[in-house]
């Protein structure tokens, strides 16, 4: 990452794959519920260029809109969590087990938070704009999965969330979501969804903002694209 071509281009490469995917637009659907009344799946439903027009290359100035510090590593972004560890919200301290939905073939999304908020018997929150949500296709062992996942990244557990931290964070949520110790069947399920795991969306409503990341080939995780949503109708972007 230390070459800014090739972090241009890794950059790049993400996005192209990732806007306009199965994770993609789970994501839109849980930005239209976890910060209602913004118009998040209009304002992101362009053209990936049109996308590139508001994205910021991390600095200073870009970590500062984040809220977090921030900075790059071989991997991608990093972000220090310091001023948040013992900060209490409403959000925090949710009962309930996390449920996984599925609002599209090859995405499901996990909230931590609300364990109901995105829970339908069809498999999940609607897309925007849709009337009704078709059952997702069986996913194979090895196709693409991508997660959102809404949670407090301060549940990580730890103080600088690197993409590895994170990646590590997000088996966790899935594991103790899908595997359920009173039925073995659930552990190969778990296991097969671990396995064909490729992107991973966080969207933190506490601090406002959405972490993703992708593996490439060796299974290494980057993280590779960030977001902050204040009051405007449309998420800040920042890439590597």
């Amino acid at each position: 990452m230390a070459d800014p071509e090739r972090r241009e281009a890794l950059a790049d490469a993400f996005v192209a794959e990732f806007v306009g995917s199965s994770t993609w637009r789970a994501m839109l659907a849980v930005l239209e519920g976890a910060f209602p009344g913004l118009g998040m799946a209009a304002a992101l439903s362009g053209r990936t260029d049109e996308l590139w027009r508001t994205m910021d290359g991390l600095d200073r100035r870009a970590a500062a809109k984040l809220g977090l510090p921030a900075w790059l590593d071989d991997a991608g972004m990093v972000f220090d969590l310091s001023a948040h560890l013992n900060v209490r919200s409403a959000a925090k301290g949710t009962s309930g087990v996390p449920r996984a939905s599925r609002p599209y073939a090859g995405a499901f999304v996990i909230d931590t938070l609300d364990p109901l908020r995105y829970h339908r018997a069809v498999g999940g929150p609607l897309a925007p704009g849709e009337g009704v949500l078709p059952v997702p296709a069986a996913s194979g062992e090895e196709d693409d999965t991508g997660v959102v996942i809404v949670a407090n990244l301060t549940s990580a557990g730890v103080r600088v969330l690197d993409s590895a931290a994170l990646w590590r964070y997000a088996g966790r949520v899935v594991t103790n979501t899908l595997h359920e110790a009173a039925r073995p069947e659930t552990r190969v399920r778990t296991r097969r969804a671990l396995r064909a795991l490729r992107r991973v969306v966080f969207v933190d409503p506490d601090l406002g903002v959405g972490l993703c990341l992708q593996t490439d080939v060796a299974r290494t995780p980057r993280c590779l694209l960030a977001f902050k949503v204040g009051n405007t109708t449309a998420p800040q972007f920042v890439r590597p």
